[in-house]
């Protein structure tokens, strides 16, 4: 009689405990060779726990007790850091959330690449560079010398989490764990990164553990889906019949908060309103924003961008010196009330776009305005209140926060510096932000490396919003929020916009996001701003090819 072969991973009864505090509860499931598990859950929920245990990184001070917990038909239980060593990267492949977080800033990518291999595999060097480019072309970054020779902070966003994707297939592992895996990237690349994970997964028979808050890549990739809230996994079932026919309210609540694409509503609705009996979804009448829209247009603008450009100079393996134009030619307006929605495909020059408005890179020609004032970008008093005015959210929270400083002080040194000096009337305003966020007065006391990574993006939402500032630039400020805070977050992002008269540029991949904020949108590719129009009319009647090609991604 032949015998039946395990699982790839087992794991039955998985508590964590650190400080004492029960953290997972009763964890059980498994994992089969050749096969996709979704995992979903809010922020918090234990979802990225769950895969560093996995791979031996969690938290030191941390009490593991399993009844089983087996990879590879071997106990992790009694793994030394040396056997570790020979898991991770050989067996064991992990895409970590936050790209900037996990590179070295002080190495070139390829080097970091290379030093994949060296550990795990012996081959020669030119063997090792040759396995490299080809990696990186099978995640789309064709461009593979500027990669190479480039540091971290010279990729955008997107092309460091395909960096770090490259970097975790280099050895084919048998597992790869993937911790939000295409946050960063724009629908069209996100759908090519899935389809090749599909395409290596089989060719290399491994298995994928995949984390997502989006539902709706979960939907397309994995074959069964494990549902968790606070620590515990409440529902798993099969994909399709997990979205056919979901038992616990909570799952059926993630499934149904992500903005449509095709629908206008007032607010986005949160797991709390599907708790409710009386719940009902408002549409927005048109009559209405259409008279929104002309008290915002009738105004002047309050930002202006007239042809401004940006170009940096980049060396190729060779030594040459390339210069890469990363804005070109960029003219736009924004205007007291408005949110302008910002799309294009990661690299195209949008954070790079923001970064030149609030003077962070310095624009090689064209002016900004600011309420009709040119601003001199080499003007540290103009630059200071314009940074005091247009208040920047980052793409990536955890370089964002001083890894040293609390939640608390982290927005109170702001306040400091820009609101008041007296501590009690800093210390209540603290808490009141984070209560405007979602977060609880407890975090007050919390470091950047105790938050998960949605919560890490609400304090650097609420830091920005500590100075009262009249314009918000969100550079993919809810990329990392799984889908029922992201809808918490949006919804606030809209009330203080109508309260306080905010105007934000919306920066993002996620097409359905956008075009729920927006009142335009514009949409970038290789530098240049090829199309902007009002965020409905650019959905029912895309002028560009480009842009039919972005809304048939998410379609």
């Amino acid at each position: 009689m032949k015998k039946k072969r395990r699982s790839l991973v087992e794991i039955k009864n998985l508590c964590l405990k650190i400080k004492g505090k029960l953290i997972l509860n009763n964890i059980s499931f498994c994992l089969e060779y050749n096969e996709i598990v979704g995992v979903v859950g809010e922020s918090g929920s234990g979802k990225s726990l769950m895969a560093h245990i996995l791979m031996g990184l969690q938290p030191k001070h941390s009490e593991i007790i399993a009844e089983k917990l087996n990879f590879l038909d071997s106990d992790l239980r009694n793994f030394s850091p040396k056997k570790w060593q020979k898991y991770r990267g050989r067996f064991q492949g992990m895409i970590f959330q936050e790209p900037q977080s996990s590179l070295n800033p002080t190495l070139k990518c390829g080097k970091q690449l290379i030093e994949v291999l060296s550990f795990h595999q012996k081959m020669s060097l030119n063997e090792k560079k040759e396995r490299v480019i080809n990696t990186l072309k099978e995640v789309k970054l064709l461009d593979t010398n500027r990669i190479i020779n480039s540091y971290p902070h010279q990729l955008s966003g997107g092309q460091k989490q395909r960096v770090m994707i490259a970097m975790a297939l280099l050895c084919n592992p048998k597992l790869l764990i993937a911790d939000e895996p295409t946050t960063a990237l724009d629908v069209t690349v996100q759908k090519e990164i899935l389809l090749l994970l599909k395409i290596l997964q089989k060719k290399y028979k491994m298995s994928i553990f995949f984390i997502s808050h989006d539902l709706a890549l979960i939907k397309k990739f994995a074959d069964q889906v494990l549902v968790m809230h606070n620590g515990t996994i409440i529902e798993s079932n099969n994909t399709k019949e997990l979205f056919r026919k979901p038992k616990k309210a909570y799952t059926k609540g993630l499934i149904s908060t992500r903005p449509k694409i095709d629908k206008r509503i007032e607010r986005l609705p949160t797991l709390n309103d599907y708790m409710q009996d009386n719940f009902k979804i408002k549409k927005v009448l048109q009559k209405i924003r259409f008279s929104e829209q002309k008290k915002i247009y009738s105004q002047k603008p309050i930002l202006e961008i007239k042809h401004v450009e940006k170009c940096y100079l980049t060396k190729s393996w060779l030594g040459k010196t390339k210069k890469h134009k990363a804005l070109n030619n960029i003219t736009f307006s924004l205007y007291p009330g408005e949110i302008l929605g910002l799309v294009g495909e990661s690299g195209c020059g949008k954070s790079t776009l923001a970064k030149t408005i609030v003077c962070l890179d310095i624009p090689d020609s064209g002016e900004i305005k600011w309420k009709g004032l040119k601003i001199d970008p080499k003007d540290k008093e103009q630059v200071a209140k314009l940074r005091k005015e247009v208040q920047f959210i980052f793409q990536d929270p955890h370089a964002a926060l001083h890894p040293l400083k609390t939640v608390g002080n982290c927005i109170i040194e702001v306040l400091n510096l820009h609101y008041s000096n007296n501590k009690k009337k800093n210390h209540e305003r603290t808490i009141s932000l984070l209560n405007n966020v979602g977060l609880k007065e407890e975090f007050i006391h919390r470091y950047s490396h105790e938050l998960s990574g949605g919560q890490r993006q609400r304090v650097i939402i609420a830091r920005a919003l500590a100075v009262d500032p009249k314009v918000l630039i969100c550079d993919e400020s809810v990329a990392a929020l799984d889908i029922s805070v992201q809808a918490q977050v949006l919804n606030l992002l809209n009330d203080l916009k109508n309260n306080l008269g905010l105007s934000y540029l919306f920066i993002s991949h996620d097409l359905s996001v956008v075009k729920h904020m927006s009142d335009r949108v514009m949409i970038m590719r290789e530098g240049e701003i090829i199309e902007i129009q009002e965020a409905d009319q650019l959905y029912r009647n895309p002028k560009n090819n480009y842009t039919k090609k972005l809304i048939e991604a998410v379609l």
